[in-house]
């Protein structure tokens, strides 16, 4: 005895149906209370080892090192600044920052230059709010 496809398909439940049929219920009780992720602030935490290159001898530091020994440095707080809460930064001054940092730690002056790495690196700009204009990852 041979069943016709017509007949098959309608005893056997698609694969839509099965899947479905198999996803357990979201129970309520059991989802995590926001937030979802787990954060440190280290914002206030010294660096108990100031001296020590982030990168490598011999080795041109990528991107990330460079802008984090930008932000590092106390004396260009006045153009470009870690926020107190610590999670994000901001360039204070634009100009400032492209005629003098952006020609000593990346070899060109240009500001949109810096801005498209800012971006390839995944940062994220702030539009609204206290942190406005400033940049996260």
């Amino acid at each position: 005895l041979t069943m016709s496809k017509a007949d098959q398909m309608q005893q056997t439940p698609s694969k839509a149906n099965r899947a479905c049929k198999s996803k357990k219920s979201i129970d309520p009780q059991n989802i995590a209370p926001a937030p979802y992720f787990h954060y440190t602030d280290r914002s206030r935490e010294v660096d108990e080892d100031p001296l020590t290159p982030l990168a490598p001898p011999y080795r041109i530091p990528n991107f990330l090192v460079k802008l984090f020994c930008i932000l590092s440095r106390d004396d260009l707080r006045h153009i470009i600044k870690w926020l107190p809460h610590g999670r994000s930064w901001r360039i204070i001054d634009p100009v400032e920052f492209e005629m003098s940092v952006i020609p000593t730690y990346f070899g060109h002056s240009s500001m949109n230059s810096f801005l498209r790495q800012v971006n390839g690196w995944g940062f994220k700009r702030m539009t609204q709010g206290r942190s406005k204009n400033s940049y996260y990852n």
